[in-house]
């Protein structure tokens, strides 16, 4: 495995290398866009979903929001537009349903596409974290782009003036360093939905003893994300206080139990390890919103259904007697049946013990790679290669790795 052949990128300037000469020296983790796109289909389970009521553990009118939405950017050679993302962008649906909840307008700075340059980020992040009192909340989200500096292990997000250099990006140890020097409130509750966000969660992780935070992002450090809203709409269900976010069934919804919704929808849905960490004295179950109803047994459960002698995931998005209204997953909504209990099971998740030895297929340069198991979740491992610094380590799914036999 020679060295410049191991994801110098995680995802080329549309398809190209940016070692190739006219293209970015930068390590641009995408948005992956998968051909089909996922669908939840939450609307089709017949319930309705209000949003958080006076028993939640914060305090609306004393609750902050700061918010970066980038579907588009400045320069499209460089970072990509979503244009199948921007219809009903779940985005901003999250912070209507914020604002619902009772939090004052003018506590609220969403920045979207082209409001959101680094000067206006910068400015209007400072300005908002100086209003905010002690004993106040602020949550902070942020949808995009990311990428990582695999030489310096920094990472950015892309703001929407983004450039070829990182130093035209905001720095994600920015967004703490800021936080620590000039946030004065109680509590943060941080949120990511961008490839190598997983890096919010390992500065809370370092922070733990100065910040009092919760944090939730779409994927690990060192992996890119998908062009999916899965993991928003994950949040958006968690803080309207869908019964399905209710894993303990108490009719309240945790910070904790969101984060594990967020980790089962991205692990089976695309294949990514979301991740969540508190710090030190920030309570993992501090209540978000109250259910209002339970769903049906097995609503929302995901399982395999056999189709022509083939077991493919899907999702139970409705019920009807013994029969189930199925979706399966990277297949459009036409797709969709009734399936009876025989055609149904549990789904068969791989899962390799730590040290395991294997070979890891990596699809840009269509070349195996020998590795180590070092975690299994949710049909998920997270591997170290043979030769590499754990810069590289990375979560990869079943499907892509084999045991190896040496």
């Amino acid at each position: 495995m020679e060295t410049p052949r191991l994801k110098t990128i995680e995802i080329g300037i549309h398809g190209q290398s940016p070692e190739k000469p006219g293209a970015s020296k930068m390590d641009v983790g995408m948005w992956k866009r998968p051909n089909v796109v996922v669908v939840l289909a939450m609307v089709m389970w017949g319930m309705t979903i209000s949003v958080a009521s006076a028993d939640i553990g914060w305090n609306p009118s004393r609750t902050w929001v700061f918010a970066v939405g980038i579907l588009q950017w400045k320069h499209p050679d460089i970072y990509g537009s979503f244009p199948d993302a921007m219809p009903n962008r779940a985005d901003r649906r999250l912070i209507n349903t914020l604002k619902a909840t009772g939090i004052p307008d003018d506590h609220i700075v969403f920045l979207v596409d082209e409001r959101a340059t680094l000067a206006a980020i910068r400015r209007e992040y400072r300005s908002l974290l100086d209003r905010i009192q002690k004993g106040d909340l602020l949550i902070f989200y942020f949808a995009g782009h990311g990428t990582r500096d695999r030489k310096t292990r920094d990472t950015y997000f892309a703001n929407y003036d983004a450039s070829d250099d990182y130093a035209s990006h905001w720095p994600v140890k920015e967004i703490f360093d800021t936080l620590e020097s000039r946030f004065h409130g109680a509590q943060a509750i941080l949120m990511a939905d961008c490839c190598h966000s997983g890096t919010m969660y390992d500065e809370t992780v370092k922070r733990r003893e100065k910040l009092s935070c919760a944090c939730l992002t779409s994927a690990y450090s060192h992996n890119s994300s998908t062009a999916n809203w899965t993991f928003t709409e994950s949040l958006l269900r968690g803080f309207q206080g869908s019964p399905l976010v209710d894993a303990d069934a108490d009719g309240d919804v945790e910070i904790r139990e969101v984060a594990l919704y967020a980790e089962q929808n991205m692990a089976f849905l695309e294949e990514q390890k979301a991740m969540f960490a508190t710090s030190d004295d920030f309570d993992p179950n501090l209540v978000v919103a109250d259910t209002h109803g339970k769903p049906k047994a097995g609503l929302g459960r995901y399982v395999e259904v056999e189709w022509e002698q083939t077991w493919y995931p899907a999702q139970i998005i409705a019920i009807r007697g013994a029969e189930s209204l199925v979706h399966y997953v990277d297949f459009e909504a036409s797709w969709d049946e009734w399936v009876g209990p025989k055609r149904i099971r549990n789904p068969h998740v791989k899962k390799l013990p730590r040290g395991s030895r294997v070979k890891v297929w990596w699809s840009q340069d269509g070349s195996w790679y020998r590795a180590t198991v070092l975690a299994s979740q949710f049909g998920l491992h997270k591997i170290t290669y043979d030769g590499y610094s754990h810069e590289w380590d990375e979560w990869v799914p079943s499907s892509s790795v084999e045991e190896w036999d040496e």
